[in-house]
């Protein structure tokens, strides 16, 4: 953990880099059996199934690969963690943008064989040997971690993290695999299912401004 400045109270805020003995100890693994239901919410103009950045584009989101190796899609357990992950990065606001609903489809995602997912939540960090702040901190270490994950013996296809804005919802990053099989179930438009993202945001004390 890097060193705090003079007068500063707690951690510096970023996770810690992956340990020097992290290739030589077993993962924290969970499976995800095949047939698992995983959740989106993207861009109605978009690919329902991105594995991003893309070719030749720097690191943008928080697990994408640091080397550029392989491209990360992004998933919720939940589609309510999906859509709290998308619509509601400003906990500030108490109204979500009409826009931000109209602009966007939820997309149900299974994959034909089991998953192997690294725990980075709960007991799984203290084993990794970091903490809670690669979920919610700055994403420069996380890139890094990623590599290392998918670096390690032990294969994972992916890592399960908390989601930075309701840690009761677990995401997946999902490495890009060249024997991973993704079938879309559905796609839908969010104006579709407006009783539904309506009553999610309810949850959270929010509602859609006028216009969706």
């Amino acid at each position: 953990m890097a060193a705090k400045g003079a007068g500063q109270r707690g951690p510096c805020g970023a996770a810690p880099l992956p340990p020097s003995w992290l290739h030589t100890r077993p993962l924290p693994v969970d499976v995800l059996p095949a047939g698992t239901i995983l959740h989106r919410i993207h861009r109605s103009t978009l690919s329902p199934v991105f594995f991003g950045p893309g070719k030749g584009n720097p690191p943008i989101n928080r697990f994408d690969s640091e080397s550029g190796r392989f491209g990360v899609l992004y998933l919720g357990l939940s589609r309510n963690g999906a859509l709290a992950e998308t619509i509601l990065r400003n906990p500030q606001r108490l109204m979500v943008a009409a826009t931000d609903i109209t602009s966007r489809a939820a997309t149900a995602v299974s994959v034909q064989r089991d998953l192997r997912i690294v725990r980075m939540h709960g007991r799984g960090l203290l084993a990794l040997g970091t903490d809670n702040a690669i979920s919610t901190g700055p994403y420069e270490p996380c890139g890094r971690w990623a590599d290392a994950l998918w670096d390690h013996p032990d294969m994972p296809d992916g890592l399960a993290y908390q989601s930075r804005h309701d840690p009761s919802e677990v995401c997946v990053a999902l490495f890009e695999r060249l024997d991973l099989a993704i079938s879309v179930r559905y796609t839908k438009p969010l104006t579709a299912m407006l009783n539904d993202v309506a009553a999610l945001l309810d949850r959270y004390g929010k509602s859609i401004a006028p216009g969706a």
